[in-house]
């Protein structure tokens, strides 16, 4: 973990709030100067702590009604079939979000269809076609009550 002081925390905590700001903006916002905050950003982008910045789009009104969580076990543990399942589910558009876990299932999946027509196609003719699925399980998500990529800084 690198050592962050007061100082850095609220440039973050700013830059997550509206990662639109200009430098300027940012040091104007935490009473810092221009200079002394711009050089804090490059060194907290130089260490990875900021890894880039996005623009968050409002899936419904893009047409992605539906959020799917895909529960996948693969029939192999091996190193390579990890990796063979990987590579492949990370090329499909769909898919926003893939986590390798420890219990029943190996990997979480996260993924926003239209609808469930489209979920219907996805399923049939990409997930159950990935390289070593021996089993999935679906959920629909009905809400999101909160959805944050911010962290408690």
């Amino acid at each position: 973990m690198h050592e962050l002081d007061e100082v850095d925390r609220r440039i973050l905590r700013v830059m997550q709030s509206d990662g639109s700001l200009s430098v300027t903006e940012i040091a104007d916002r935490i009473g810092l100067s221009q200079s002394p905050c711009s050089r804090r950003v490059s060194r907290l982008t130089e260490t990875g702590i900021i890894l880039g910045k996005s623009v968050i789009l409002d899936r419904k009104k893009l047409g992605f009604n539906a959020i799917i969580l895909v529960r996948i076990k693969l029939t192999s543990h091996g190193r390579q079939s990890f990796k063979q399942f990987q590579q492949a589910v990370l090329r499909i558009p769909e898919v926003q979000v893939v986590q390798l876990m420890l219990g029943d299932y190996d990997f979480n999946v996260r993924v926003v269809v239209r609808d469930l027509d489209h979920f219907h196609v996805l399923l049939q003719e990409q997930l159950v076609l990935l390289p070593g699925v021996q089993e999935i399980q679906s959920s629909v998500l009905l809400d999101e009550l909160k959805y944050t990529t911010q962290l408690p800084l």
